[in-house]
């Protein structure tokens, strides 16, 4: 306790603290006399001892005392008085067992919180705070990144009352040096320790507060040239800085460990020469992209244990995860084609999809201490041109003006949260491409049952990760309306969809073959990528996503350029549901870059192969060159099956039509 006194003459004083607890009773008291000289300060160390203490036990029982602290006069006259809400508990990150809260081990799953929103930008209310916490209360969460800087009062004093666990920081991220400077400047470093300083002091008592971050993704050294890092010669150590910050933030609170997310301890970018800045605190988080900006979500999984096996010794954490989602962006099928996580094609059902995949694997990880989606909502950045915004990151889960909870966030609400939740994927894709899709719902009920038009399709029980999958529902031409029910022990919970198919689309179904989202075609309706099976998606304008964007290639003999930039190879198949009855395959091809006699393959159509050892670049005449072929087919089974099968090198395939 640190007490001043402002006066002209000296003070005999006596220091008086009381622990209350909720009903008002107090449960321990200490007295200690001191003499405050004028314009002197004094601080006194006070141990209160509290037999069978009622615990702050995070979301489960967030109990608060009250910490009473007065100054008086020897006879008890008080000339302040000081009371906040106070916790008892303990909190640690073990390497092996994860996050221990009063000793007992407690998932930390949770979100990085930026606190701006359309219309206010930083200017934000109490208000506004407490309704973002009420919505990330909705989804379950039980703790909060407050990301990338000092939060105020009120999100602190929320987090304690309601049991969230809080990963305090300091804004030191990815460029911490001027130009091509390889040290921080003296005023940087001292502004770095002034603000972890402020961060600590302010925020010490609040038994929410786990751990102080020093610091995020500082790491990039050379990998990404383009982005912040040094254009030449060698990249600046942060080392030095953060074992400095480090070292201070235990002198100001020595029972709290120091925490600090990185981005780049694998190959992001077009180097590897990337710092190794995990060592340099208590804590590891790790910003990890997988199947966004690198790599695949498969890859998740086998890099946490890398990193796990290499510092066994530390606790390890995800601070940052994601993808972006689009409310008006959608796609019929998320693996059908690349992700543009620079540009325009971020479809929400992508965004559901990255979470379902990277909480399949963080779920099964028990040495993980904490995991933080990101991000709770979205926020503005100057920086960005993607998705359906300008000027905004859309990896929230819920949209910048709090209006629209996208599909992800209920995936959290249906694993997180045991309130009864049902929710229908894909509401706001309301004009449907195809008369058959996958209908996938979040529910947490024992049974789901999905009707649609009034007709039950299925009941699903104890769908894995809460997430229920029907197959290629049949959808007529006109409004569909698509309810799901789930089945909970205290009654029945329901969301409901109106999807629209246009008549058209029952008699010719147009596939943008390697699009996740299906090009614009004057006069025909496209679909993404759907039905296939096996191959890869690929494109004639691939783009890495790093440095300017290379100028586009023209496909020759089309109208329709957008629908054949993409393109499906390799082996592969589709498998397309539709009515029985005759119909004309048409099949578009592009040959991107092969000479004639290197790419040949056959088409099988219903097990009649149809386009025996075909040669794209010898058909068309060349490379970037469109050429269509047309097949009848007959249909006795209410499934068309195309195979593309290579004869050598991969098939190909650029855009499929079916027409009845």
């Amino acid at each position: 306790m640190r007490a001043r006194n402002d006066g002209k003459r000296a003070q005999a004083s006596q220091i008086i603290v009381r622990l209350v607890d909720a009903g008002g009773k107090t449960v321990a008291t200490d007295a200690r006399r001191v003499t405050l000289k004028s314009g002197g300060a004094a601080e006194t160390t006070q141990v209160l001892t509290v037999a069978n203490p009622h615990l702050w036990n995070g979301v489960a029982n967030p109990y608060l005392h009250r910490l009473v602290v007065e100054v008086a006069s020897p006879s008890g006259t008080v000339f302040d008085r000081v009371e906040q809400p106070f916790g008892i508990r303990t909190m640690r990150a073990d390497p092996v067992r994860g996050f221990l809260l009063n000793g007992r081990p407690l998932r930390l799953h949770g979100v990085g919180y930026h606190q701006d929103r359309e219309g206010k930008g930083w200017a934000t209310t109490s208000a506004d705070i407490e309704q973002d916490v009420a919505m990330m209360r909705d989804m379950g969460v039980n703790s909060i990144r407050l990301t990338h800087y000092q939060h105020g009062q009120t999100i602190h004093d929320l987090a304690d009352r309601y049991g969230f666990v809080l990963w305090d920081e300091i804004p030191l991220v990815s460029k911490w040096t001027h130009g091509e400077a390889m040290t921080a400047t003296p005023a940087l470093r001292a502004n770095a320790r002034q603000q972890l300083r402020e961060l600590i002091r302010q925020n010490g008592n609040h038994p929410s507060v786990v751990s102080w971050g020093i610091a995020n993704e500082v790491d990039f050294g050379k990998s990404i040239p383009a982005f912040i890092t040094a254009k030449s010669g060698e990249a600046p150590d942060p080392l030095p800085l953060l074992r400095e910050l480090d070292a201070f933030a235990k002198a100001e609170d020595p029972s709290r460990p120091t925490a600090l997310a990185t981005c780049c301890e694998r190959d992001i970018g077009p180097t590897s020469a990337v710092p190794i800045t995990a060592v340099a605190a208590d804590l590891g988080g790790a910003n990890r992209y997988f199947g966004w900006y690198f790599g695949t979500p498969a890859d998740l999984g086998p890099h946490l244990d890398e990193l796990h096996a290499k510092r066994p010794g530390q606790p390890l954490s995800v601070t940052e995860y994601g993808a972006g989602g689009a409310t008006t962006i959608h796609t019929d099928n998320p693996l059908g084609g690349r992700v543009d996580q620079r540009g325009r094609n971020q479809p929400e059902e992508y965004e559901s999809y990255i979470h379902e995949r990277a909480w399949e694997t963080l779920s099964a990880k028990p040495y993980l201490w904490g995991t933080w989606l990101w991000n709770s909502f979205d926020f503005a950045t100057t920086v960005r041109r993607e998705g359906d915004g300008i000027d905004i990151n859309t990896k929230g889960l819920v949209t910048y003006d709090r209006k629209i909870r996208k599909d992800a966030f209920y995936f959290y609400k249906a694993n997180w949260n045991t309130a009864p939740t049902v929710h229908v994927n894909g509401s706001r894709y309301v004009d449907r491409a195809y008369p058959a899709t996958d209908v996938r719902v979040y529910s947490n009920a024992p049974r789901t049952e999905l009707r649609v038009n009034d007709r039950l399709v299925g009941t699903l029980s104890a769908c894995p990760q809460m997430t229920c999958v029907w197959p290629k529902v049949a959808l007529t031409a006109g409004a569909n309306r698509v309810v799901a029910r789930g089945l909970f022990p205290d009654g029945a919970q329901e969301d409901a969809a109106v999807w629209q198919l246009a008549p058209e689309a029952l008699r010719t179904i147009r596939i943008d073959s390697g699009a996740l989202v299906a090009a614009d075609v004057a006069g025909k309706r496209y679909g993404s990528d759907d039905f296939f099976d096996g191959g890869k998606a690929g494109q004639v304008n691939a783009w890495s996503g790093y440095g300017p964007r290379p100028a586009p290639k023209v496909v020759e003999g089309t109208s329709e350029g957008a629908v054949v930039e993409t393109y499906r190879e390799g082996r592969f198949s589709y498998d397309v549901p539709v009515a029985n009855g005759r119909y004309t395959v048409a099949l578009t091809f592009v040959e991107p870059s092969s000479t004639a006699g290197a790419r040949r393959f056959d088409v099988v159509a219903n097990g009649k192969r149809v386009l025996p050892a075909f040669d794209v670049a010898q058909a068309a005449g060349g490379t970037m060159k469109a050429i269509t072929r047309r097949i009848p087919v007959q249909v006795s089974d209410g499934k068309l099956r195309l195979a593309f099968v290579p004869v050598q090198g991969d098939a190909i395939v650029s855009g499929i039509e079916i027409t009845r």
